[in-house]
Formats: structure tokens, C-alpha cells, sequence
């Protein structure tokens, strides 16, 4: 039974691991799609450019850490049974 949960937290913390990497695929994506793309036309300024890419980036930074932290707790949950 111990290996069985261990594989399943094994398989949830590769969950969040790829959960984490899609979140910085979505970001990268939104920056060169859809926020760059924006500046152009508006022209805004230094702080208006920085405040929207923090509004786009923080979120998704904090989404990919706590993916992060979640998978190394499993991983070490998963090591500890053994």
C-alpha cells in the first residue's frame, strides 16, 4: 500500500509540476501575444509598460512557485514513506 500512495503522489506532484509550467507557457504566450503587441499603439510610458507587465507576470510567477512548492512537499511525503 505504501507504494501505491507513493506513486500517487509521485503522479499528483508531476501534476503540478506540468500545471506550473503551463502557467509560464500562458504568460510568456499573453506577453508577445497580447501585452507587447499593445504598447505599440498606445505608447504608454516606463511605469504604465512595468505596472502592466507586473499585473501579468506576478500572478503567474506566484501560480508557478506554489506548483512548485506543492511538488517538492510531495516528492518529500513520497521519500519519507520509504
Amino acid at each position: 500500500m505504501i507504494i501505491l500512495g507513493a506513486l500517487i503522489v509521485l503522479g499528483a506532484a508531476l501534476a503540478f509540476l506540468v500545471v506550473g509550467a503551463l502557467a509560464l507557457f500562458g504568460g510568456a504566450n499573453a506577453t508577445q501575444g497580447q501585452v507587447v503587441p499593445g504598447f505599440r499603439p498606445d505608447r504608454p510610458g516606463a511605469a504604465e509598460r512595468a505596472l502592466t507587465l507586473l499585473s501579468v507576470w506576478g500572478p503567474v510567477a506566484l501560480i508557478a512557485l506554489l506548483c512548485l512548492l506543492a511538488a517538492i512537499k510531495m516528492l518529500q511525503i513520497a521519500i519519507a514513506a520509504f
